[in-house]
């Protein structure tokens, strides 16, 4: 089989781009969505400026588009396969003497390409990326807060101050109905609650004001009992801090080292312990990237071999196998970064029944009608339907139309 682009194919690897950028997009943006929600909780509870939080969200892109391509490609795969099949172009196609399995060899060049790009990211741009999340993640907790409060969110003031207030002006410095707990280092508390209050931050001498009016302040957990004050006006001031202080450099987790890192700390030639977890995280990257071009080995027999069977249900199946083949990877890669396993063996071992499994539906399915293992799959799934549904109580009108 010469594995040569022709025009078909690029028709073809056409076709497939926009489902596969459709799928990429959602596939990425779902994976996303619950870190950024974490990120803005963080966000509200440290009054940190949004640019931070939109810094730590693009630098997670590498790593989840990493995760989304596979899915991506076999969704694309899937859609193009199943569009041709139903417009008849693939029996145009197979009558011009073109087998499935040559038409999906060009999808099997694109899964070489995806790998190099797969392997770019996990390699050599996510190690950065990850290390760049955490020192942005770092700066975000431990950063001098701003002096600014959101109306409803208890800030942390660091120092064991924690303010909240109903309303905000838009500068974040004039309070309405405001709570204040300061919590002193002998664990007594003092609660302030006032009608309103005016922030004044001073950089230069580094301390903070806190003017309030109209409140009540109640310290409990002292030695002489509880004291309740009521006040017209009181003023604090304390001393805040201006730096987050220098985070950790890269290289703290095995994630953070590219691929020629991660080969010299396997060898030692850097005078580290050459620890197990470098060589899982070495070869599960290979492995990641290599299994890209396993995709089209079994996304194009499903997508071909039931051309009855409804779309979702191949898409589902496809993506079912690479979630599988992606957990147990994840697992393998655990215990041989444990030392459980021997990591190069387990994590290529695994690797190989991928392929082999791959390649075994790949050349059974020859052409659209041929009597391959996906099709009686398809089959069987067909037949358990068809008797559940049958299983089912009827409701009223149906039993008229069965009979």
């Amino acid at each position: 089989m010469r594995l040569k682009l022709s025009t078909i194919d690029a028709y073809l690897l056409r076709l497939m781009a926009t489902p596969m950028v459709a799928a990429l997009t959602v596939t990425l943006g779902a994976l996303l969505l619950e870190r950024v929600l974490r990120l803005f909780e963080l966000l509200t509870g440290k009054g940190a400026p949004l640019g931070l939080v939109l810094s730590m969200t693009l630098n997670l892109v590498p790593h989840y588009l990493g995760l989304a391509l596979p899915a991506a490609f076999a969704v694309g795969i899937i859609a193009v396969m199943t569009s041709l099949g139903s417009e008849n172009e693939l029996d145009a196609m197979e009558g011009a003497g073109w087998s499935i399995r040559r038409i999906g060899a060009g999808f099997v060049l694109c899964g070489a390409a995806l790998g190099i790009l797969s392997l770019l990211l996990f390699g050599y741009l996510q190690p950065y990326s990850r290390y760049a999340f955490q020192a942005v993640k770092h700066e975000l907790v431990n950063a001098a807060w701003d002096a600014r409060v959101e109306a409803g969110a208890f800030i942390d003031a660091g120092r064991g101050m924690t303010i909240s207030a109903e309303e905000v002006d838009p500068t974040g410095r004039h309070l309405t109905r405001v709570f204040l707990l300061q919590v002193e280092e002998d664990g007594a508390e003092r609660i302030l609650t006032a009608e309103r209050g005016v922030l004044i931050p001073n950089p230069e001498t580094r301390t903070l004001r806190l003017r309030l009016e109209n409140g009540v302040a109640v310290s409990i957990g002292r030695a002489e009992g509880e004291l309740s004050v009521r006040f017209d006006s009181l003023l604090l001031e304390r001393e805040f801090d201006l730096d987050s202080g220098f985070f950790r450099p890269r290289g703290g987790s095995e994630r953070e080292l590219t691929q020629d890192e991660l080969l010299v700390r396997i060898r030692g030639e850097d005078g580290l312990p050459t620890e197990p977890r470098y060589a899982a995280e070495y070869h599960g990257r290979l492995v990641r990237a290599l299994a890209l071009l396993g995709v089209p080995l079994i996304a194009v027999p499903l997508a071909v071999a039931g051309k009855r069977s409804p779309v979702w249900r191949r898409v589902v199946v496809a993506l079912a196998i690479l979630i599988v083949f992606q957990n147990v990877t994840k697992t393998v890669e655990g215990l041989a970064a444990n030392g459980a396993v021997p990591p190069a063996p387990a994590l290529w071992g695994l690797c190989a029944l991928y392929f082999a499994f791959g390649f075994w539906l790949f050349l059974t399915t020859s052409s659209q009608g041929s009597d391959g293992a996906v099709r009686k799959f398809y089959v069987l799934v067909d037949n358990a339907l068809r008797r559940a549904r049958a299983a089912l109580p009827l409701r009223p009108g149906e039993e008229a139309e069965r009979s």
